[in-house]
């Protein structure tokens, strides 16, 4: 079903404790939260967990919050990413714990795709989100954020149809048109194409490694072929925002939880928590304080723009 499709839909048997979930997307995945704690009755709570967390969790526990009635708080509701490296016991408890009637306990066994060996999932409901296609994205782009088709049209075929690029996208978007504006083709050319030279994510990947030379050359590329420094400059925001949410995370989290949670695509999930790595937490503050700094310059005076890049990026990744 499609995933506006999902929003309406309504359990056919409420007393079901377990569901499977197949969703490609990582966005939709955290859009379906407010769905999956509102299809069931009473105050529910959504937890997203890695399978390896939830298989930490002893069994006597998950029957226990399931057998208590929630009287005075919240219900759980377990979001299980990775569900397809569960393991054998851990499904024959699920197999229980879907025959508790009245359940406080929810889980959600996530999927981004069902194998032929996942035979096991047919014992409980599945419910399949159908990938995006690119007038499923325009049409999401254009509810979502009231661009008009053409707009969402020219963004969707430069960017593709992943949700996570295409909302990082429009965010910085937003950002550089600022409100009360619409966005144009005009800016999408400024802002998604302008750097093509080296590719969407060079700028980032440079960052991340703590590649000054590189980060120097991508970002005196842009500026030549026109780019505006303040776009510039938030582009480096994001990136410099990423590195401080995946910082928190990568310690907590798998890789891909990470990566979604900072806004990266899932292929480079890898790469981004290994950048996290790189980088301590009082150089990411100092990070910040160079920004703002160079933020400041740009709209107070009129400075040698890229030898201004040039200190911010080295004292950024040295």
């Amino acid at each position: 079903m499609r995933f506006s499709e999902f929003r309406q839909y309504r359990a056919s048997r409420p007393t079901d404790n377990v569901y499977v979930f197949v969703c490609e997307d990582d966005f939709l995945v955290e859009e379906s939260r407010a769905v999956w704690t509102g299809l069931f009755e009473g105050n529910w709570l959504a937890e997203k967990l890695h399978v390896k967390e939830f298989e930490d969790i002893e069994f006597a526990r998950l029957m226990d919050d399931a057998l208590t009635p929630s009287l005075f708080s919240q219900c759980r509701l377990l979001m299980v990413t990775n569900a397809e490296k569960l393991t054998k016991d851990r499904i024959e408890d699920l197999s229980k714990l879907q025959g508790v009637a009245s359940s406080s306990l929810k889980v959600i066994l996530v999927f981004g795709i069902l194998r032929p060996s996942d035979t096991w999932t047919r014992a409980f409901p599945i419910i399949g989100i159908d990938p995006m296609k690119s007038a499923d994205a325009i049409r999401w782009v254009i509810d979502r954020y009231g661009m008009t088709p053409e707009v969402a049209r020219y963004i969707v075929e430069n960017v593709g149809s992943d949700l996570y690029p295409l909302h990082n996208e429009i965010e910085k978007l937003r950002s550089y048109v600022g409100a009360g504006r619409p966005i144009t083709n005009r800016d999408v050319d400024e802002l998604v194409l302008r750097s093509e030279q080296f590719g969407p994510y060079e700028l980032g990947d440079a960052i991340l490694a703590r590649n000054y030379r590189k980060s120097v050359q991508v970002a005196g590329a842009m500026l030549a072929d026109g780019a505006e420094p303040l776009l510039l400059l938030s582009q480096i925001v994001r990136v410099w925002r990423q590195l401080f949410i995946g910082k928190g995370l990568s310690s907590q989290r798998s890789a891909k939880e990470v990566a979604a949670a900072a806004g990266i695509p899932p292929f480079k999930a890898g790469e981004f928590v290994a950048g996290c790595k790189r980088y301590e937490w009082r150089q990411l503050v100092l990070g910040f304080r160079e920004i703002l700094n160079l933020d400041r310059t740009l709209k107070s005076s009129s400075p040698d723009v890229e030898a201004c890049f040039d200190v911010v990026l080295w004292k950024m990744t040295n």
